[in-house]
């Protein structure tokens, strides 16, 4: 789930991602030379980092194009913004449904480490108080103001990310292998049980974004309501 989305992204300008190679760099050294296949596996390394690099460049800028535009952002406008033509991009991205699935794993990907970092400090807080870990309950609630935060910071990204397509299908997957190695040893059906908390959490988070209710709580206030109505599902 940008490393982080944050808020402030709005006023960041758009980084520009640099000039993409198309194909490695010609004039490959002479194949009776001793040197040519350690030179041959450098280059073919150094054309992997470059592409995975710029790959990530092109996620950075479609991502800040969209929290800036919107998600109607086109594949064209996206290949303006990075400095390069439509057709590099889809060298790295064959349509925007693929866009949609990469964005939606980086996206996690920045959720996970979060989360990590947060139930890192939670199991320091219990242990130093004398506790035996981080408690279900506890677990659920930082896993929920996670998705909460991130959706509230960027509304345009979440709403790229979680648009129905395969790319959603991939993202609530992945929210739901997350869900399930958080839940404790020994619950029953922890696969079912996370796909129905991630797609419980997913339509509450998405009427709520909308602000279709006339008393809509803070991110807070969900996050609480939330990991109650989940955690009576757990008992």
């Amino acid at each position: 789930m940008n490393a982080r989305m944050h808020a402030a992204d709005a006023a960041t300008t758009i980084p520009t991602a640099p000039a993409a190679a198309d194909s490695p760099s010609a004039g490959s050294p002479s194949v009776d030379s001793p040197s040519a296949p350690a030179e041959s596996d450098g280059r073919t390394a150094r054309w992997a980092r470059h592409r995975e690099q710029r790959r990530a460049d092109l996620l950075d800028v479609a991502r800040h194009l969209i929290h800036e535009r919107g998600p109607d952002v086109t594949m064209e406008e996206i290949a303006s913004a990075s400095g390069t033509s439509k057709s590099i991009i889809y060298r790295y991205f064959s349509d925007k449904a693929h866009l949609q699935r990469a964005l939606g794993l980086h996206i996690l990907s920045a959720m996970q480490k979060r989360l990590t970092e947060e139930v890192r400090e939670l199991a320091s807080t219990a242990a130093s108080a004398g506790g035996r870990g981080v408690s279900p309950e506890a677990h659920l609630r930082a896993m929920i103001s996670t998705y909460v935060d991130t959706a509230q910071r960027s509304p345009h990204v979440y709403a790229f990310v979680t648009r129905p397509s395969d790319g959603l299908n991939h993202f609530l997957d992945s929210a739901t292998r997350l869900a399930a190695a958080a839940l404790p040893a020994g619950h029953p059906a922890p696969g079912i049980w996370a796909a129905g908390a991630v797609g419980f959490v997913e339509r509450a988070v998405d009427r709520w974004m909308r602000g279709e209710d006339d008393s809509r709580p803070s991110a807070d206030d969900l996050s609480d309501h939330l990991v109650t109505w989940l955690m009576k599902g757990m008992r």
